[in-house]
């Protein structure tokens, strides 16, 4: 899902007042879109570039390394069966609100992991979940961690599926690994990061897995800030609803989600990653999952998005950014295999309508003549799933011309029944265009020669 850029604004500004003024600074930031985006969008890139996607096994032998001697049955199942129990503990313990059954099954010795599980505990209660429960899947094997630990080392991939109150529609999964040890007949945790290098993009840096945050709600608003950082988390909250209203007012789907925004302040959090020097991100929304990537299906199965904002960004943040991301979460449990194009330009679409309602048309009529002399010109069709966020050109501009144009020949409730056909049943090259010539008239290729046309209508 798709970003803004930072505006003009200096660093540690608060965030712009309501009124025309503020308007004008919004302007700059849609116009000056770029950046990176979740996993719900983003990775379409790379799975252009036909990265295979690793398969999960579920399975009782370690998966990676030199496999450890051989246990007998009864071992390994009377292991499983200490693991499991650890386990729903777990989930009972956040259910009940009951830190010291938590923490029971700790390595006593390990205070630091102690510590972290206490904030861990305390965040999991305070955010309200509705499910929460965990379960084995593949034992995995490191030779480091045997070395460190002892020779009862068990390291297994963990699932914890949860949902929380209000925001998820349905159970969501993410992905954990431990490592047990069994001392005086018990098997205890006494780490919870050796396998991180090994489960998926964002594993183990959930919300809840950084830092001690506050919770603030409203209806179809859930934001997380740091702890004390009440202000800000206030603040944010009251764009969200905003930009809800946009969503709900200039998108016609149906859509009654809610939203999760995270401000915390961190680089990395979930798959979104900001520590890099070069990405101008101001946010970035990536997808929950009922069923995880190579689980029962390659792509697995999307069930919503959640919103992370780029710690640098934090009093920047509007609802002009903010509605651009809510249109992704909107649309990203549709299947997500619409091209980027189009995923970009209908968030665009959404952000600028805000605009326009505002300022009136005149703004927009000047970047979207700016899109037609400066940035058209330097493309050959309309931008791949390939090197769309490293691409020089102003691939949101052409993006949001593309939609703009559609939405003016065919109505934008036509539009959005486009993407929803796109996104569920656009595999490849093929279905898409088939199902864009089907519902436009156009292929991509087409389509691309109109807009080169293109005259805006004033």
């Amino acid at each position: 899902m798709s970003v803004m850029p930072p505006s003009a604004a200096p660093p540690g500004a608060q965030v712009p007042p309501h009124g025309p003024r503020r308007w004008l600074g919004l302007i700059v930031v849609v116009a000056l879109v770029s950046g990176g985006v979740g996993y719900a969008v983003h990775d379409r890139e790379r799975d252009a570039r036909a990265r295979p996607v690793p398969s999960v096994t579920v399975s009782a032998q370690p998966t990676q390394g030199t496999r450890p001697p051989s246990k007998t049955a009864a071992a390994v199942a009377a292991r499983r069966l200490a693991v499991d129990t650890f386990l729903l503990r777990r989930a009972k313990a956040v259910r009940t609100v009951d830190e010291r059954l938590f923490l029971q099954d700790l390595d006593p010795a390990n205070v630091k992991l102690r510590q972290e599980q206490k904030i861990l505990f305390a965040n999991l209660v305070e955010l309200g979940l509705d499910e929460i429960g965990y379960s084995q899947a593949e034992e995995r094997f490191d030779q480091v961690a045997v070395k460190e630990h002892g020779s009862s080392t068990y390291l297994v991939r963990v699932l914890m599926r949860y949902q929380i109150h209000q925001v998820d529609l349905t159970p969501v999964t993410t992905e954990l690994g431990y490592t047990f040890v069994q001392r005086a007949g018990r098997w205890i945790l006494v780490d919870d990061t050796d396998l991180d290098d090994d489960l998926g993009p964002g594993a183990h840096q959930e919300v809840w897995d950084l830092g001690r945050f506050e919770v603030h709600r409203a209806p179809r608003v859930l934001v997380v800030v740091e702890k004390g950082d009440t202000r800000r988390g206030r603040a944010i909250v009251t764009e969200a609803r905003e930009a809800l209203v946009q969503v709900t007012t200039y998108w016609p789907r149906k859509w009654r989600g809610s939203v999760l925004i995270a401000a915390l302040d961190e680089a990395e959090i979930r798959d979104a990653r900001f520590a890099d020097e070069d990405i101008e991100s101001a946010a970035s929304a990536g997808s929950t999952f009922s069923s995880l990537p190579g689980e029962d299906t390659a792509d697995g199965t999307v069930a919503g998005a959640y919103i992370v904002i780029n710690p640098k960004e934090r009093d920047r943040i509007d609802e002009i950014l903010l509605s651009h991301e809510v249109t992704h979460v909107a649309t990203a449990d549709l299947g997500g295999y619409e091209p980027l194009w189009l995923a970009e330009g209908a968030a665009e679409y959404v952000s600028w309508r805000g605009i326009e309602a505002i300022s009136g048309p005149g703004d927009v009529a000047e970047w979207e003549q700016e899109v037609i002399d400066e940035a058209l010109p330097l493309l050959q069709a309309l931008p791949s799933d390939l090197g769309f966020y490293s691409n020089n050109a102003d691939v949101y501009g052409v993006s949001w011309l593309a939609v703009r144009f559609l939405v003016q020949r065919l109505g934008l409730t036509a539009v959005a029944e486009l993407y929803e056909d796109l996104a569920r049943h656009g595999t490849d090259q093929a279905a898409r265009d088939r199902i864009l010539l089907t519902r436009t008239g156009f292929t991509e290729a087409t389509l691309w020669i109109y807009l080169k046309e293109y005259e805006p209508q004033r």
